[in-house]
């Protein structure tokens, strides 16, 4: 069933402002996405241990209890999601974090105050696609 949301493939969102991640999460449903949404790091590690890997995660790299880098270190380091693409959202772009989640494994970022067709673009090219069958 097409609106069976355990039957479509899944995004995850680590983002602490509530205004982006919802934002995010309309954008995402749009487009048929399931989205599971973690407030900050805690909370991201918790979902990680819980549910399948995602086709994508997008990551604030600021959060209150960690920090992006941290996170992906911990998603590439947990068994099963080594291969899930993760893409960072930052207010900073040329902040040394931004510089280090690139070298630690994100496959991009987004510049804050996100742009709806920008995001769907990223997240249409990055997201790994469900396996079939």
């Amino acid at each position: 069933m097409a609106d069976d949301p355990v039957n479509k493939p899944a995004i995850m969102i680590v983002e602490d402002d509530d205004d982006m991640a919802q934002l995010m999460r309309r954008i995402l449903e749009q487009d048929g996405w399931a989205v599971h949404r973690a407030a900050d790091g805690k909370e991201a590690k918790e979902l990680i241990g819980r549910i399948a890997p995602p086709a994508l995660v997008t990551l604030d790299i600021f959060l209150p209890d960690s920090t992006g880098v941290e996170l992906i270190l911990h998603v590439k380091d947990t068994p099963g999601w080594e291969q899930v693409p993760i893409i960072m959202v930052t207010a900073k772009p040329k902040d040394d974090d931004v510089n280090w989640a690139i070298k630690s494994g994100a496959k991009a970022y987004l510049l804050k105050p996100i742009k709806p067709d920008e995001y769907r673009d990223y997240v249409r090219r990055y997201a790994r696609k469900p396996a079939t069958g």
